[in-house]
């Protein structure tokens, strides 16, 4: 079955709810899977925690996610992002739950948007394999690199990655490179509210029919085909310094995932 944990940047604690409450600022929220070119100011915190369920013909998926956001300057920035839980229930076979891996990315602003120029950010990602189950993890790390561009037009806020993956491949198994692209766009309905959309593709890994596998070796979850996916959702300031989202997404062998989440910052 395959891994499609996706990040959620959002946060679950009260004395952070507390907290937020007096720290209102202007909101940079990337509610997305696609990265943007809108980097948090120097000192400022981004803390989040999300939940995420999926369900397909193959079982279902369930993941907490959390995001800690911080603006080393008003260009670079460092995000780091644990999975708290993992739980993969398969209809047939084994079931797995645990630690899922720790995403860290590191991204600077190369420029800053200006007239009919949009924004371009450079960002590096370090996959370090804390997830102990194959079924979860592939217990090696990834390294990938992601150019950014984000326009604004109107009330339209929209971003668009390329990106390079190399896969780490476990013993057994035999994992392609990556390469992917996004394209994602914020509709601002009111300064409190917005509707989202992306789509995501990304080529295969392999590890699947015809690759190289040692027998009794369990499939890698990044071991699967082409993938390609979309959302739709809403987002909705309820008080200052959050931003509450709701998010659905299908992928191209039908599974269907919701994803809520809460974002707070603190500066």
């Amino acid at each position: 079955m395959r891994n499609t944990i996706r990040r959620s940047r959002t946060l679950a604690t009260a004395a952070t709810f507390i907290g937020a409450w007096f720290l209102p600022m202007s909101l940079m929220a990337q509610i997305f899977e696609t990265e943007t070119a809108r980097p948090l100011h120097a000192r400022e915190l981004e803390v989040g925690a999300g939940y995420e369920f999926q369900h397909s013909n193959e079982g279902n998926e369930t993941a907490i996610p959390f995001a800690f956001e911080l603006g080393l300057t008003n260009r670079l920035g460092l995000l780091v992002e644990p999975v708290a839980y993992t739980a993969i229930r398969p209809k047939a076979g084994q079931s797995a739950t645990g630690f899922g891996d720790l995403e860290v990315t590191a991204s600077y602003l190369l420029r800053g948007e200006s007239g009919r120029v949009p924004a371009f950010a450079f960002a590096l990602e370090e996959k370090i394999p804390t997830a102990r189950n194959n079924l979860i993890g592939t217990g090696k790390p990834d390294h990938a690199a992601y150019l950014i561009a984000s326009k604004r037009l109107g009330r339209f806020d929209t971003h668009a990655n390329v990106g390079y993956t190399v896969v780490g491949s476990p013993s057994g198994l035999t994992l392609s490179n990556r390469v992917m692209g996004a394209l994602a766009s914020e509709l601002f309905l009111t300064p409190a509210t917005s509707l989202y959309g992306e789509v995501l593709a990304s080529t295969a890994a392999g590890g699947g029919e015809g690759a190289p596998v040692t027998p009794g070796t369990p499939a890698a979850p990044e071991a699967s085909g082409d993938e390609v996916f979309g959302t739709l959702g809403i987002a909705h300031t309820f008080f200052p310094g959050s931003r509450f989202s709701f998010g659905v997404t299908r992928d191209n062998l039908g599974a269907v995932q919701i994803r809520p989440g809460i974002t707070f910052w603190f500066r």
